[in-house]
């Protein structure tokens, strides 16, 4: 009855639940989470829709005018009687209804520059909304590629512990029997403590993985990622260790790798996002220099106006009224106002300008730079491969001879660590792979296409 009770007691306990995510769910969660790129969308729209405004006043304007007013006293004239009396010129009531038109002729360029500036600005707007996605994309991919690299840290200990778990199993039994020294036993269970406590430091920092990944991407975690373990670790013994409060899940190295590899061949962009901005904000600042430097032109407005008027002068009536304007104004004198407003317009279009430079320099630097480091983790690889192999067959080997009695422990825990070491290496140089992957993709032409 007491065993029955103890399996339903333990049967009870919930299975830890399990984490799954992809690289494409952590970028397109990251960009519908990113307050900054939101932002910067709602600027390039709201400048859009402003240039459009500043557009609209090239044309002719419509509108429909009206005045009503009441006068306490109307002038009037003293007639004879044969002529009809007192006269007054009008009513204490006076009203005007119609459509007017107006249309600027000529301003020195004006409107059109102020048309062109409002669009260069939103162009530059829609450029920097283009770079925050990137930037954003590129820190979903560095926070997923991190985790990554945790969650193979955590899984190659957790093989290192079965293994010596096994192997001071061997140990215990033969130190039993007489054939394996007390010390040598000792020595397998220094290891495999060694292993334990390297696998909770490398949980700890999958946890820390975890919470980087979800602020990164705004994708919500479940309630307790305290000690967790890679999926592929679900129903392995590991000699008692705590057991996982989640079992997490990442694509295959191999899987991201082939998505992220055509970055490797790609050029760096000929106008990238962060650049174009800069540049259009150049071009908009020097449109507001012909903005200002047109107000100290004259202004010629042709207009035009047909409207239903009372009353008639003397005739109380209502009547038809159709005129039309032609009116001219320069500006004599402002202090020099629009004189400073040019020149600093185009100093700004100036600093502008420089920034631009410096920042397509930058990228230029950046991206050599990763493809530099790209090359050489690469090369790097290839030598990690076959020291992979190596290690592991030594490993093999060590055990054997020990186990034959050609070897001491020290050789075979040496050769444990180093195995085990040289596959944490390999996996390191996977993560800087795709982090210079990740960021050739990002100053590409393309640009972090999801």
């Amino acid at each position: 009855m007491k065993l029955i009770l103890l399996f339903l007691m333990f049967s009870g306990i919930a299975r830890a639940a399990e984490f799954s995510i992809t690289l494409k769910d952590a970028e397109e969660s990251a960009l519908a989470a990113s307050n900054q790129y939101k932002s910067a969308r709602f600027s390039a729209a709201a400048d859009a829709v402003a240039a459009d405004a500043a557009g609209s006043l090239l044309n002719p304007r419509l509108s429909l005018e009206g005045s009503l007013r009441y006068n306490t006293i109307v002038s009037e004239m003293n007639l004879p009687a044969a002529l009809g009396g007192p006269r007054k010129f009008g009513d204490n009531w006076n009203y005007s209804l119609g459509p007017s038109v107006s249309w600027t002729l000529f301003d020195g360029g004006a409107l059109r520059y102020g048309y062109q500036s409002a669009g260069k600005l939103a162009s530059a707007r829609s450029a920097e909304a283009e770079n925050f996605r990137r930037q954003a994309i590129l820190r979903a991919r560095t926070a997923y590629f991190q985790l990554q690299l945790s969650l193979e840290k955590v899984y190659l200990i957790g093989e290192n512990l079965q293994l010596s778990l096994n192997q001071l199993k061997d140990i215990t039994l033969g130190a039993k029997a007489g054939t394996r020294s007390r010390l040598d036993q000792i020595r397998a269970s220094q290891e495999t403590l060694d292993r334990r406590r390297d696998l909770l430091l490398a949980r700890a920092n999958l946890s820390s993985a975890l919470r980087d990944f979800s602020f990164a991407t705004g994708i919500g975690l479940p309630s307790d990622v305290s000690m967790p373990l890679d999926s592929r670790m679900a129903g392995r013994d590991y000699g008692g260790v705590e057991p996982a409060s989640l079992f997490v899940k990442a694509e295959l190295y191999e899987t991201v790798l082939s998505r992220m590899l055509p970055a490797a061949g790609a050029a760096i962009g000929s106008e990238l996002p962060a650049v174009k901005a800069l540049g259009e904000a150049a071009q908009a600042y020097k449109a507001s220099a012909g903005v200002y430097k047109a107000e100290r032109l004259p202004r010629l407005t042709l207009g035009a106006r047909s409207s239903f008027d009372y009353p008639n002068g003397p005739a109380l009536y209502s009547f038809v009224q159709n005129s039309a304007s032609l009116a001219l104004s320069l500006p004599l004198f402002e202090s020099g106002r629009s004189f400073e407003k040019e020149k600093e317009s185009t100093l700004n279009a100036a600093a502008a300008l420089e920034k631009r430079d410096e920042a397509a320099l930058a990228a230029k630097r950046d991206f050599d730079k990763a493809l530099d480091a790209y090359k050489a983790f690469m090369a790097e690889q290839y030598i990690n491969i076959e020291a992979v192999d190596n290690a592991a067959e030594a490993a093999k080997l060590a055990y054997e001879a020990y186990k034959a009695g050609g070897g001491t422990w020290l050789d075979v825990e040496s050769a444990n660590l180093k195995e085990l070491q040289i596959k944490t290496t390999a996996a390191s140089t996977n993560a800087e792979i795709l982090l210079r992957l990740a960021i050739l993709d990002s100053l590409s032409a393309t640009g972090s296409q999801l």
